[in-house]
C-alpha cells in the first residue's frame, strides 16, 4: 500500500488541501432519505490530475441519479497507481442523497 500512497500523494507542494464541493439546492427542494452511491475513475499526468478526472466522472453519474441536484454528500479518494510513466489512474466514490422536490 505504501507504493501508491508515494505514487498518489507525491503531489507539487503548491497543491491546496483537497475540500469537496457541496450541492446547494433552492429552499423548495427537501433532502431525501435514499442513500445513493456512485464511482468514477480516471487517469491523468499527476495524480491530482487522475484524482479530477475520476471525480468528474463520479458526479455526472450523481447527477444522472439526481437531476435536482444532491445533499449530504460524502466524497472519497479511492485508490490511485501509476499506470506508465508519469500517468496516474485513480478511484473515486461519492454517497449522497437526493434533493426531492
Amino acid at each position: 500500500m505504501l507504493p501508491l500512497v508515494a505514487a498518489c500523494n507525491g503531489g507539487d507542494p503548491g497543491e491546496e488541501d483537497f475540500v469537496p464541493e457541496t450541492a446547494e439546492a433552492s429552499q423548495a427542494l427537501a433532502c431525501g432519505t435514499s442513500l445513493h452511491g456512485t464511482m468514477g475513475d480516471g487517469s491523468g499526468f499527476s495524480w491530482a490530475g487522475a484524482y479530477t478526472t475520476a471525480r468528474i466522472e463520479a458526479r455526472v453519474k450523481a447527477n444522472a441519479i439526481c437531476p435536482q441536484g444532491f445533499c449530504n454528500v460524502v466524497e472519497t479518494r479511492g485508490d490511485c497507481r501509476e499506470i506508465d510513466d508519469r500517468e496516474f489512474w485513480a478511484v473515486y466514490t461519492m454517497q449522497f442523497n437526493c434533493y426531492t422536490p
